[in-house]
C-alpha cells in the first residue's frame, strides 16, 4: 500500500493512514484522494515512522488496535518528534471508552473518530484537520 515516490515525497498535500486491515486503507485511500490529497497508507505503526522521516504529511490518521506497535505507542512515538509537533492526528478506531480516549490524548491524538464512520464525518474531519494545521503553519511563518 505504500507508495513513496519522489513527487509524492514534495508535495505538501500528503495524508498518512494507519491500518493493519487492508480493506480499511483501500476505504481511506478512496476518502482522501477524493479529497484532493496524496495519500500513504502504512499497514503497521512501525511503517508510519519510517514514512514521517521522509514526508511531512498534513495529517495522520492513526487505528489504535494493530500488531507489535498500536496506535497509542505510534502517536506518542510521533509527539516525541518536535518536527511532527504541529501535525494532526486523529484516532479512526471502534475502540470507544474513556480510557480509551483519555489515554489517546494523552499520548498527543487530537482526535477520535469512531468507526463505523460515514463518508461524510471521515470528510469533514479530514477537511477541519488539514485546513487547521495550513493555517497553524501561515500563522506561524507571519511571526
Amino acid at each position: 500500500m505504500v507508495e513513496l515516490t519522489a513527487n509524492a515525497a514534495n508535495r505538501n498535500k500528503v495524508v498518512i493512514g494507519v491500518d493493519d486491515q487492508p480493506h480499511h486503507l483501500r476505504l481511506l485511500e478512496q476518502c482522501i484522494i477524493a479529497a484532493g490529497y496524496t495519500f500513504l497508507g502504512a499497514p503497521s505503526g512501525v511503517i508510519c515512522l519510517n514514512l514521517v522521516m521522509r514526508v511531512e504529511p498534513r495529517l495522520i490518521i492513526l487505528d489504535i488496535q494493530m500488531p507489535e506497535l498500536d496506535g497509542f505507542e505510534t502517536c506518542r512515538r510521533l509527539r516525541s518528534d518536535a518536527g511532527l509537533s504541529h501535525v494532526p492526528i486523529a484516532f479512526l478506531t471502534s475502540r470507544s471508552n474513556t480510557d480509551d480516549v483519555q489515554r489517546g490524548l494523552a499520548v498527543g491524538g487530537n482526535d477520535f473518530i469512531l468507526k463505523p464512520v460515514s463518508i461524510a464525518r471521515l470528510m469533514e474531519r479530514v477537511q477541519y484537520w488539514t485546513s487547521r494545521r495550513v493555517a497553524a503553519r501561515t500563522a506561524v511563518r507571519a511571526v
